[in-house]
C-alpha cells in the first residue's frame, strides 16, 4: 500500500455496499487517504476479498479502521452514556467480539490500527466501571497486538488528565489515541489544544472536526463545518507540528444531509490547505 505524506489531508469514509463505491466517494474529493469506517452492517468475512481486490493498485492509503457498533445513539448526552462503546455491561461481550472481528478484517487489509469510542471512563479510578474498562481495554489491546496492530481510543468523553491516567493503568504499549478536538468541545471536557499537548506522546492519528459547546450543563454540543466552530485549527496545526506529528489530517463530518456534508468536506479541504500553508506545512 502507498504511504501518506506528513499531515496529508484525508477523510473518514464509512464502508458502503461495495468497496468500489466507497473508494470512488473518497476520490470525488481529490483525496487518496482515508480512515475506513466499518459499520455493524458490514460482514467482514464476506467483504474482505472484495476490499483487498479494490485496494490493490488503487493508490488509496487506508490509515486505519474505525469500528462502530449496533445500537449506538449519539442524539443526546444521556443516550451516549448509555449506548456508546462498552460502558453498559449488556453490550460488552458482543462488542468485544465485533472489535476483534474488525481487527482481523483490518489485518487482512494490511492496516495497523483499529479505533473506536470505548465509552465514558469515570474520573474515579476506584470505581467498578473504571476497573472494568481497564480490563476490557487490555483484552482488546492484546487482541490487536496479536495482529501487530495498535488499539486506538477516540478522545473527547473524558479530560486529558483522566485519559492519561487510564492509559497508564491499562499499561499496554499498543494503546494509542485518535485525537478529535471537536469531541473535547462537544463533551465540555477541556481545551482541545492543551489536551493535545498533554496527550502528545500517545497520539497516533487525529480527526479534523469542529463544533460548538453545549448550550446548557449536561447537554451535548453540536457539530459544524470546519473553521466555523470553536476549535482553533491554526493553533491545532501548530501544536501538531511542535509534536512532530507526521500522520494524516483526517476530516470527519457527521452530517445526515449528504449535499451539505459533501459541501462541508470540500470547505474543510480548502481551509486545511490554507491553514497548512500558513503554518509552513
Amino acid at each position: 500500500m502507498a504511504k501518506i505524506e506528513p499531515m496529508e489531508t484525508g477523510l473518514v469514509v464509512w464502508a458502503e455496499d461495495s468497496a468500489a463505491i466507497t473508494l470512488n466517494y473518497l476520490r470525488s474529493f481529490g483525496l487518496r487517504a482515508m480512515q475506513l469506517g466499518v459499520p455493524p452492517t458490514v460482514d467482514c468475512g464476506r467483504a474482505v476479498l472484495e476490499w483487498k481486490a479494490e485496494l490493490a493498485n488503487s493508490g488509496v492509503v487506508v490509515t486505519g479502521a474505525v469500528c462502530s457498533y449496533a445500537g449506538e445513539d449519539y442524539s443526546d448526552l444521556e443516550r451516549v452514556h448509555e449506548s456508546v462503546g462498552f460502558t453498559t455491561p449488556k453490550y460488552r461481550a458482543e462488542r468485544i467480539a465485533r472489535t476483534k472481528e474488525v481487527a482481523g478484517f483490518a489485518h487482512d487489509l494490511g492496516l495497523g490500527s483499529v479505533s473506536c469510542h470505548i465509552g465514558f471512563v469515570p474520573e474515579d479510578s476506584q470505581a467498578q466501571l473504571y476497573r472494568d474498562m481497564v480490563e476490557l481495554t487490555r483484552e482488546l489491546c492484546d487482541a490487536c497486538a496479536g495482529f501487530g496492530q495498535n488499539f486506538v481510543l477516540e478522545t473527547g468523553q473524558e479530560s486529558a488528565a483522566v485519559l492519561l491516567r487510564f492509559i497508564a493503568d491499562v499499561d499496554r504499549p499498543n494503546l494509542k489515541v485518535n485525537f478529535d478536538p471537536a469531541n473535547m468541545i462537544f463533551y465540555d471536557s477541556g481545551d482541545p489544544i492543551q489536551a493535545l499537548g498533554m496527550l502528545s506522546e500517545h497520539v497516533l492519528s487525529v480527526h479534523c472536526k469542529d463544533g460548538y459547546s453545549p448550550k446548557e450543563p449536561g447537554s451535548l454540543g453540536s457539530e459544524c463545518a470546519l473553521g466555523d466552530g470553536e476549535v482553533d485549527f491554526p493553533a491545532f496545526l501548530r501544536q501538531l507540528k511542535l509534536m512532530g506529528y507526521t500522520g494524516a489530517l483526517t476530516i470527519e463530518r457527521e452530517e445526515p444531509n449528504v449535499e451539505q456534508k459533501n459541501a462541508d468536506v470540500r470547505t474543510a479541504i480548502e481551509r486545511l490547505k490554507s491553514w497548512k500553508a500558513d503554518a509552513g506545512l
